[in-house]
């Protein structure tokens, strides 16, 4: 129903989908993958672009996280037997995983949840064509808590050596395309910032899934790159009643999530923008639609400029709440003239004006028993932090450490950034960390 039960057609079909996915590779593999999962027809080649972000990887495990479309129960559900039998080729469970789940008490066997299931099965091939030697553990989600999601993922990331999770979902069903369209944009949004708590069932069929990932350890601070969206009525043309899907990868916190050309793209989207600014005196309107996916994706950037060495203007966003590409446009332009250190910029200074873009990951919540724990647990030159407390507010990103290396210095001077005394200690301090992925021109 799903996908061709023929082997030849069947792994045609998949070629052909990872085809209309190529170029959605990034600097490293993903941790993750948001793939949907309706038939081929529909959504293949948004599938392709998913796992196409995973071809260069070395994967020899991946956990699918799938909703529950025909079989009602609690919990999380184990497939017993040891494999799956594809069309064309057989795809080992991991068996060793399914015991370790079922005796930390998180997951149990239930064929029937896992029968015609579609949101796993539609994965296997595309797994099977990329990383043949992989194995597979199918998780079917459902009704089970956040945690008791997290925790299971947290157990396989440790014992499988960071597994690739593929978290298998649609968006919005059933509604008029423009329904779907402002549905499946807030559900890009609560993704892409990381605001999972608020995804809902109605936003994503694998909401379960999502909400799992990004509430454990393993996907703390993960960075989602938009990859593709669209809807059915692309193929059907019926926009009465459609049926949306999107592709996401997954990253970090550690290492990088923006491509090279990416990278490239941002910079002279900011050069430009305060060109434009400085030129006319007006903002230059900035269509995100005009980009690739992956530069509409929501993100946090910090623009900074500098002349002959020394800062001339930075400003930029702590939290991810428009389109990246939207966000370094609008935070070069206030870097070049609302800094209210600076001077507005002159056109006579663009040509000596040298442009640098943070893009913010999302900020996790620290856990410390005490000052000297919170110190300990600080990453000198990978750590932005973001300091709270009785109404007081300041952040360091992590290139603050090149002029304050030693950990207790960075915290001192963050606080008193903060406008809090250099020794401030309370029970209601927060703190958040995050990682900047940093680039300039030249």
């Amino acid at each position: 129903m799903f996908y061709p039960a023929d082997a030849a057609e069947l792994a045609r079909a998949v070629e052909a989908c990872l085809a209309r996915g190529a170029g959605a590779e990034g600097p490293q593999p993903p941790r993750a993958i948001i793939s949907p999962h309706a038939g081929y027809a529909y959504s293949g080649w948004l599938a392709g672009a998913a796992w196409q972000s995973t071809a260069g990887a070395d994967i020899r495990h991946a956990v699918v996280l799938s909703p529950s479309h025909r079989h009602a129960f609690a919990g999380i559900a184990l497939p017993s037997g040891g494999a799956y039998a594809m069309p064309g080729f057989d795809l080992a469970i991991n068996t060793a995983a399914r015991t370790a789940l079922m005796e930390a008490g998180l997951a149990h066997i239930e064929d029937a949840a896992h029968d015609r299931e579609h949101g796993a099965e539609t994965q296997f091939p595309f797994l099977h064509a990329l990383h043949p030697q992989a194995d597979v553990l199918p998780l079917v989600l459902g009704q089970v808590e956040d945690a008791q999601v997290a925790a299971a993922l947290d157990l396989l990331d440790g014992l499988l050596g960071h597994p690739l999770f593929v978290l298998s979902s649609d968006l919005s069903h059933f509604l008029t395309e423009g329904a779907a369209i402002a549905h499946d944009d807030a559900a890009s949004r609560l993704i892409e910032t990381g605001a999972w708590q608020s995804l809902s069932g109605a936003h994503a069929c694998g909401a379960r899934g999502i909400r799992g990932y990004l509430a454990s350890r393993t996907g703390q601070g993960a960075r989602a790159v938009r990859l593709a969206r669209a809807t059915s009525a692309e193929v059907t043309h019926d926009t009465s009643r459609v049926v949306g899907y999107g592709a996401w990868a997954l990253y970090g916190p550690e290492g990088d999530a923006i491509r090279r050309d990416d990278r490239a793209a941002l910079l002279r989207v900011a050069r430009e923008a305060l060109a434009g600014r400085t030129a006319t005196g007006r903002d230059p309107k900035i269509d995100p639609a005009s980009f690739h996916p992956r530069l509409r994706s929501h993100g946090a950037a910090f623009v900074t400029l500098t002349r002959a060495g020394r800062l001339r203007g930075c400003i930029g966003s702590l939290t991810a709440h428009r389109p990246l590409v939207q966000d370094v446009a609008q935070n070069a332009i206030c870097a070049g003239h609302a800094d209210p250190r600076f001077a507005a910029v002159t056109a006579g200074e663009l040509a000596e004006i040298h442009l640098k873009i943070a893009v913010l990951g999302p900020p996790a919540p620290m856990a410390f028993a005490s000052e000297e724990d919170l110190l300990a647990q600080l990453r000198p030159g990978e750590d932005g932090l973001i300091l709270s407390d009785r109404g007081r507010r300041g952040t360091f990103l992590p290139m603050v450490w090149e002029s304050l290396p030693e950990p207790a210095a960075f915290w001192r001077q963050l606080k008193r950034k903060a406008e809090l005394a250099e020794d401030h200690w309370s029970d209601t301090l927060e703190v958040q960390r995050y990682r900047a992925e940093s680039f300039a021109e030249g």
